[in-house]
């Protein structure tokens, strides 16, 4: 999804005219030996697909032709063609848009060639012909100083692009994923020291099962919080990760990270029966959280029933939180619908968890 690719350019164009003039951009300009190999043309039925299939990222841009098009050419009337582009494909649409403007400009030059020859030469033939060689060059400069021959409109609904760097985004995704397998790890002890009778002992001190499950509960947070800054600065130092320059968006995006998985952790230590079961489900939880999120495959080529999906997952909240402070300069204020998600989870998966657990 980042490597380098043939420069192909996906685009729809729907033709409202069907004249002689549509017909040549489509099969002349599009279709020659120099740009069939670049250009992917499919013929689009409606403007609203075009319109979804940029959003979608399938096309780099959309060509509308509007009716009548090749009749307004001949009979000399204003007539424009409309280029949508996807802004996350800059480079792209602007190539459609320049083929098309420099084709339609052409149209214009040559009708106004024959038009002038037809009205002014022909009828008088007293005319000088160097004369003439001396003013069709003016005529046609005059022509190509005219503007909106094609209209451009940008489609900016597209909320996810591959602009970032891909090393900032799989360190952000894989650092994530890690913090949920450090928690899992954490959770498993909690039957381990049920097997080996730690906590029989520990339950020989004056301390209540709370505050028991309550340190145990922050061992693990500090544990998984200690292996997240390991990552970001090993990341930084090593592979030159942009982690942002907002440090108390950091803070507290991690902070509630961990939170968030430890709550889960939690949850799923109260739902497991044995280190085995836990030992064996929570990896496995953990590779398709790390799949729905994004941790392993870009969101932004996720189709919509799956970007949704993977919004249920804290792993999603957190890579967009930290995709905020690393690829879009966000802030502490930019990052708090982010946090307020994953501590809504950390508080239901602790209430949950917690709860079961007494009752063992």
């Amino acid at each position: 999804m980042w490597t380098s690719t043939p420069f192909t350019i996906n685009i729809e164009v729907l033709n409202k005219d069907g004249g002689d003039i549509s017909k040549l951009l489509i099969t002349d300009v599009f279709g020659s030996s120099d740009l069939k190999d670049m250009v992917n043309i499919k013929a689009a039925i409606s403007e609203a697909e075009i319109r979804d299939d940029i959003n979608d990222g399938k096309i780099a841009a959309g060509v509308i032709i509007p009716a009548g098009f090749s009749d307004a050419v001949y009979n000399d009337q204003n007539v424009s063609i409309v280029v949508l582009g996807d802004p996350a494909q800059t480079i792209k649409a602007g190539v459609i848009k320049n083929i098309v403007e420099s084709f339609t400009l052409e149209i214009v030059k040559r009708q106004t060639v024959i038009r002038t020859f037809m009205n002014v030469i022909a009828p008088d033939s007293s005319i000088n012909p160097a004369e003439i060689q001396r003013l069709i060059p003016v005529w046609l400069d005059e022509i190509g100083k005219q503007n909106n021959l094609v209209l451009v409109s940008a489609v900016t609904e597209k909320r996810y692009t591959n602009d970032i760097v891909p090393m900032d985004y799989y360190a952000v995704g894989m650092a994530v994923l890690f913090l949920l397998f450090a928690t899992n790890a954490g959770a498993e002890t909690i039957f381990e020291e049920r097997r080996i009778k730690t906590f029989d002992r520990i339950r020989t001190f004056p301390v209540s099962n709370g505050m028991i499950l309550g340190g145990k509960i922050l061992g693990i947070s500090l544990i998984a919080l200690a292996q997240f800054l390991i990552i970001i600065f090993f990341t930084t130092l090593v592979y030159k990760v942009n982690w942002g320059d907002s440090i108390p968006g950091i803070i507290v995006l991690i902070l509630c990270s961990v939170a968030a998985f430890a709550g889960f952790s939690t949850l799923l230590a109260s739902i497991t029966k044995s280190e085995n079961q836990i030992g064996n489900i929570g990896p496995a939880l953990g590779m398709i959280f790390g799949f729905l999120s994004g941790g392993m495959m870009p969101v932004f080529v996720f189709p919509k029933w799956l970007n949704i999906a993977s919004k249920f997952t804290p792993n999603r909240w957190a890579i967009d939180g930290f995709i905020k402070l690393t690829n879009e300069g966000g802030t502490f204020v930019s990052v708090l619908p982010q946090c307020g998600m994953l501590i809504l989870m950390a508080g239901i998966f602790f209430l949950i968890g917690i709860l079961r657990l007494k009752e063992v």
